[in-house]
């Protein structure tokens, strides 16, 4: 059995989860590079070396990912005795350890400043929304106006975590950002005012939805736009993504306690969280200010 052979059954195997299209299509052109790259070779034949090499190919984040497809390539190929031993489990993870740069405030708030000078709206309720509900792409691609029940926004994360259905939140509409002075319920009421009426809230002059891609797309032209080319190196750009850190962050230093920031992440783990609230070294070259009690009067 080769790793083309055996990967059919593999591709079944991954789309019999119940993951949502999206992360289908992801683990799908990592499996068509393990096919491309290692297909004629067989499975029993793969050595721990081969597989390391094949990582120092890769970008640091791709290489990450291609062992961990790998590793359950193995693994599943062991469950249906179609191999013996998982060589990707000998093989130490490379280093990718944060490159992504995190968003700052300023930055975020010069390219809301930017894209209010631009004619699509539909921008500016992208990076409002981002910061007020501090959710994933794919669920500010979905956001309804219908989601808004009893004073609440619902929001159904997409990423499911290998549960039946992402995490379920009903986000206050009166939730609050000194930074932009905005509730989210006025941040949906801007959201009326972008374009014609639909169903969702980030859409078209013409009212029609907008696709993930094109949101990712003009998060990029916007920052660079705002920082300049050679801001960052090519694998340090923060992306739309990183709003979410941002949100976290910016609701922590305004009050939230963790434990909220944690619901409104959708977290079950507060060790998520804290990741999220890592802000990658930028506060390095802070002054840190020691807090003591002032000592009593005699």
């Amino acid at each position: 059995m080769t790793i083309a052979t055996w990967l059919p059954t593999y591709r079944q195997i991954i789309k019999d989860r119940g993951y949502n299209p999206q992360t289908i299509r992801n683990r799908g052109a990592v499996i068509k590079f393990i096919e491309t790259s290692l297909g004629p070779r067989p499975l029993a034949a793969i050595k721990p070396h081969e597989i390391t090499t094949l990582l120092k190919t890769c970008s640091p984040h791709k290489a990450v990912r291609v062992l961990g497809e790998l590793r359950d390539v193995f693994t599943e190929a062991i469950a249906n005795n179609e191999a013996e031993g998982n060589p990707a489990s000998l093989v130490k993870p490379p280093r990718a350890p944060g490159i992504r740069k995190r968003l700052t405030l300023e930055i975020w708030q010069d390219m809301l400043l930017m894209a209010s000078l631009g004619q699509q709206r539909w921008v500016i309720a992208m990076l409002l929304l981002g910061l007020h509900t501090g959710q994933r792409r794919a669920d500010l691609a979905k956001m309804r106006f219908d989601d808004v029940v009893d004073g609440r926004l619902r929001v159904e994360q997409q990423k499911k975590a290998g549960k039946p259905t992402g995490a379920r939140l009903a986000i206050p509409l009166s939730i609050r950002l000194e930074c932009t002075g905005m509730t989210l319920g006025e941040v949906i009421e801007f959201c009326e005012r972008i374009a014609k009426r639909g169903d969702t809230l980030l859409r078209q002059a013409s009212g029609k939805p907008i696709e993930m891609s094109s949101l990712s797309a003009r998060f990029h032209e916007l920052i660079v736009a705002v920082c300049g080319e050679g801001a960052y190196q090519q694998y340090e750009w923060p992306s739309l993504h990183e709003v979410r850190s941002l949100a976290a962050r910016t609701y922590m230093h305004e009050g939230m306690p963790a434990e909220t920031v944690q619901t409104l992440l959708g977290h079950k783990a507060a060790e998520m969280t804290a990741i999220y609230l890592d802000d990658r070294g930028l506060s390095a070259k802070e002054w840190k200010t020691v807090e003591v009690a002032a000592p009593e009067a005699a």
